[in-house]
């Protein structure tokens, strides 16, 4: 099973002239914080909103002819020749209440289940920051009589033009065995011609075509039943024009910027988030659009509540961007419930920012701009939540196919899964408890990866006129543990290169088995595979030290305890359940030769902590060599030699873990 990999985008997208530096790292723009715009105040007249752009026309609104009650339509708002719109809000002002996730936006997706009005307040800026508001009313008609239910479609109504997506169809009324037997193809109605690839499933993967100006693409998804009867369902996309782009974009062709915004648009930061983090305008090769320390410090730079204590959420919700409001409700919640030691508070003193996407895949830190961005596929709580992040694969998926080994993971409490994996199909809500050990170990990772560059001890007396890549300290914990306390096997060094970048594998890679791999990494100390990650250009394994942190950390706080194994390979459409084990542990962390790597490293970046606090770890238990993976789960069973089979939750647990794999930590 391919590993998962964290941080991994920033690996690969190293500014030109900082190669050395840039492994997952950051900044911003001025040298001094610069106020928020004021809009010019709203015309005592606005401009109607039409579905066309006349004489004068900032925007032009585009809806359905006539929705009805049962099914999706979409409302979006588009910019007029090569302008932009900012600033967005969608506010529902009569008719039964709607859920539109996306309301800032320039588009929005509501299924309205009854006939009648709905009026909206549409407010935006142009892009000369003129403020605009306008009434826009949707208008459902009466259900038409079918002989089948309505066709649902369901995604994100809005995207980058380039950008990655999904969509999915769902048809409410049917039974399981018409769902089960039904087929459905998609195709394009209008808009700018775009390839849509394997369009013969529920779900459609593709990426949204290249506009010059904001536009519309209507697709069109048709379920056949067995018997012959068909139905259908449409949905709008709007596809947002990107002007004035750089070149060389910071964020890559391959992994674009997607939209994101301000939480808190009235945020001390707002300007600054919006122009350092995550725009698509950022050059890679223009270092002076990344913002200072000045500009935008880094959250432990702050004033704080509690001296010591690391900032406070309400200071941390100021420097958040999301793609839609939920995700930042769902971030501010956790850090209020689900952080009673005040580990990630403390953590997030190393960060400027963090951004929440629902195209955010895999999550990762970048020290060119100081922020975390996290993947929102962590976050959810309720399906329409759900609907709204891409189910879209992560890019590397197919890294290390011809590699003859798999080295699968997971966190375990109490010998079953510490993390319940919910089918899409089912739309299934969870509790806010249900987070702490994905989303927990998600942000040990990635917020160890901040403090590494920039740590607690050098916070008081950074100089904001430097980027955040250019006042890291001479010796970082990475560094140290590289230089005092090593790994050492060039084998595994060498397949990560093909692991986590996508080098192509030698002969003599693919030649390895799992045999060779147990030897290679079981008389190392490293507690993970993808600790042997090194970016090309950089020489320090960054890896290495957030793996070991978020592993203990996970353990400690919450007692769950990491498996790791060294297994057959992944067949196609295989289940992570059926590999059988050649070696494995259960808490690799707590080896004797790891853990003072693990003390080195958060004695520097975790300084709060207690000097023994690593002597907690549990030793580790080995998994039963010749049994498959799922049968290692549960180990007092195995101890016991009454091995049992997986439930079918534990089975979807494990196709799940399959596919995070892919999709990065």
């Amino acid at each position: 099973m391919k590993k998962p990999i964290a941080d991994r985008l920033a690996q690969r997208l190293a500014l030109a002239t900082l190669a050395l530096l840039l492994s997952a790292c950051g900044g911003g723009g001025g040298a001094s914080s610069e106020p928020i715009p004021t809009p010019t105040p709203v015309p005592s007249t606005p401009p109607a909103l039409s579905s066309q752009c006349e004489s004068g026309s900032v925007a032009r609104l585009v809806q359905e002819a006539a929705p009805q009650p049962g099914r999706n339509t979409e409302l979006a708002l588009l910019a007029c020749g090569s302008g932009e719109l900012s600033q967005l809000r969608w506010t529902q002002t009569g008719g039964p209440a709607l859920q539109a996730l996306s309301a800032r936006s320039q588009a929005i997706s509501v299924e309205p289940a009854s006939a009648g009005a709905y009026p909206f307040e549409l407010s935006y800026v142009d892009g000369q920051g003129r403020a605009f508001t306008a009434p826009v009313q949707l208008n459902v008609a009466t259900a038409t009589a079918g002989a089948l239910p309505p066709l649902l479609l369901r995604g994100e109504p809005s995207v980058l033009a380039g950008g990655s997506l999904s969509l999915r169809a769902w048809s409410p009324g049917l039974s399981s065995t018409e769902v089960a037997q039904a087929s459905v193809s998609w195709t394009q109605v209008d808009g700018p011609t775009v390839s849509l690839g394997d369009a013969t499933g529920w779900r459609l993967l593709f990426n949204a075509p290249q506009v010059s100006s904001d536009a519309v693409l209507r697709l069109r998804a048709t379920l056949t039943l067995a018997d012959g009867r068909i139905t259908t369902g449409q949905f709008s996309l709007l596809v947002q024009a990107q002007t004035g782009l750089p070149a060389d974009p910071l964020f890559s062709a391959a992994q674009p910027a997607s939209r994101v915004y301000p939480y808190l648009p009235q945020g001390p930061a707002a300007q600054a988030l919006s122009d350092c983090i995550y725009s698509p305008r950022l050059s890679r090769s223009n270092p002076n659009n990344l913002c200072t320390l000045g500009r935008l410090p880094l959250l432990g730079q702050t004033p704080q509540a509690t001296p010591g204590s690391g900032p406070t959420v309400e200071q941390v919700m100021q420097r958040v961007l999301v793609s839609n409001d939920w995700m930042g409700e769902v971030f501010e919640r956790f850090l209020r419930e689900q952080d009673g030691s005040g580990d990630f508070r403390r953590m997030l003193a190393s960060v400027t920012s963090i951004v929440i996407g629902g195209r955010v895949r895999p999550a990762f830190y970048w020290n060119a701009t100081g922020a975390i961005y996290l993947d929102a596929s962590y976050l959810w709580l309720t399906p329409a939540q759900r609907d709204s992040v891409s189910e879209t694969p992560d890019p590397r998926s197919n890294y290390g196919a011809l590699l003859g080994f798999a080295t699968p993971w997971r966190y375990v409490l109490d010998n079953r899964h510490a993390v319940t994996s919910y089918a899409v199909v089912e739309r299934q809500t969870r509790a806010l408890d249900e987070l702490r050990y994905e989303l927990g170990r998600l942000l040990y990772h990635e917020l160890t990866h901040a403090a590494d560059f920039l740590p607690p001890r050098v916070h008081a007396s950074l100089n904001n006129s430097l980027r955040v890549y250019e006042a890291s300290p001479a010796l970082t914990a990475s560094q140290d543990l590289a230089n005092r306390l090593p790994f050492y096997s060039r084998e595994m060094q060498g397949l990560a290169r093909v692991l986590s970048f996508g080098d192509a594998p030698s002969s003599l890679q693919i030649g390895y088995t799992p045999a060779d791999i147990t030897q290679f990494f079981s008389q190392d100390r490293v507690n993970d595979d993808y600790s042997y990650s090194v970016a090309a250009g950089t020489t320090i394994p960054r890896e290495d030290a957030a793996m070991l942190v978020e592993e203990a950390l996970v353990q400690l706080r919450y007692g769950v305890l990491r498996d790791m194994a060294v297994t057959n390979k992944l067949a196609l459409d295989a289940s992570s359940a059926d590999l059988i084990v050649h070696w494995g542990q259960r808490g690799r962390i707590g080896e004797a030769a790891i853990k003072p790597r693990l003390q080195l490293v958060l004695a520097d970046l975790m300084p709060w902590l207690a000097a023994d606090f690593s002597d907690r770890l549990l030793a580790p238990q080995p998994l039963r060599a010749g049994l498959s993976w799922g049968a290692n789960l549960d180990q007092a069973a195995v101890a016991a030699a009454r091995v049992r089979p997986l439930s079918a939750q534990a089975r979807l647990n494990e196709l799940e873990q399959t596919t995070r794999d892919l999709r990065g930590r």
